[in-house]
């Protein structure tokens, strides 16, 4: 397998996309789609307890999950693995599925890109479109933590996206292991993840901390993107790689902007959850995050990295 990643052209379908499939309801019977939100200083929030994502589910936050994806779709020159063998399954008519899919953005530009695919997209909020999307998507409400509700061996491709702030650290090997049980022998998994920031002065630092100590409280593993590979090969994937790619935060190109716009964003979100450990007022919190966006652009320069792990389920496996 290669390590680069393609920025894909529309492709041209040679033929009609077969129509997705829904999920087979008996594959799992602990499936549901219950879930519970909660407003907190006037941002929408999970409210599930089995949950550890501490990131709003409101119309805001949907807007900057869709500028986070096509900042990462530029930053990574496009949406899959520059790969000729994974290509060559999209371009045959791949079923593909995002996991956690959010507002559905990776797997409708996807779909797009690829009309000769079925292209599923699974998140526990039902954030994602009911009605206008392209016509070989399909949106599905689902723990994936309790089940993915598709049949064994179904799929030939997984997508798992920046979910480090979504799963606690003992949750990992299960969604690993529910992609494994889906996927078709010869499937791939690709995850994109990001670490914490790094370097940056000692604000950036003491804001770096607050989050680590959040995410510690909440059970989630802020190192997971340096374990991922060995988590896979545990799993039994094999062919795994990884590519690393540094973000700088204060460089004035557009995918750089954009990305420092995704995580000032991001902590303007978060006044309900780190208002106390930071030690800000919720009426100062607006000049903190004004101060944050300067510092992330100061020296010494900050940088945020990113992860691309990508794998294959063996084309033969013994259960």
């Amino acid at each position: 397998m290669g390590v680069r990643v393609s920025s894909q052209k529309k492709r041209l379908n040679k033929s009609h996309p077969t129509p997705p499939t829904e999920p087979i309801e008996d594959t799992c019977n602990t499936c549901h789609s219950g879930h519970s939100s909660i407003i907190r200083q006037g941002r929408q929030f999970h409210n599930t307890a089995t949950s550890s994502y501490w990131l709003p589910n409101d119309e805001e936050e949907m807007d900057r999950l869709v500028g986070q994806h096509f900042a990462l779709k530029t930053f990574f020159d496009g949406n899959v693995i520059n790969d000729p063998d994974i290509l060559q399954l999209f371009d045959n008519g791949a079923k593909v599925l995002d996991v956690g899919c959010g507002p559905g953005t990776w797997v409708m530009d996807v779909a797009t890109d690829f009309p000769c695919c079925e292209c599923i997209g699974i998140d526990m909020s039902e954030v994602f479109p009911h009605t206008i999307r392209p016509s070989n998507v399909i949106f599905q409400s689902a723990n994936v933590l309790e089940c993915i509700p598709y049949p064994d061996n179904s799929i030939d491709f997984v997508n798992v996206r920046l979910l480090v702030m979504a799963l606690r650290k003992e949750e990992w090997p299960v969604l690993l292991k529910e992609i494994f049980r889906v996927l078709k022998p010869g499937g791939y998994i690709q995850s994109t993840e990001s670490g914490l920031i790094e370097d940056g002065n000692e604000f950036i630092c003491r804001v770096e901390s607050c989050v680590t100590e959040e995410m510690i409280e909440r059970g989630q593993d802020t190192t997971i993107v340096y374990r991922l590979q060995e988590m896979m090969e545990d799993t039994k994937f094999c062919n795994i790689q990884q590519i690393k790619k540094d973000a700088y935060l204060g460089q004035q190109d557009h995918v750089n902007r954009a990305l420092l716009w995704n995580i000032v964003s991001m902590f303007k979100s978060l006044l309900p959850i780190l208002d106390n450990k930071l030690g800000v007022e919720p009426e100062n919190y607006p000049v903190f995050v004004e101060q944050l966006e300067n510092e992330l652009q100061g020296n010494p320069a900050t940088k945020w990295p990113f992860f691309i792990t990508f794998a294959q389920k063996p084309l033969q496996h013994n259960e």
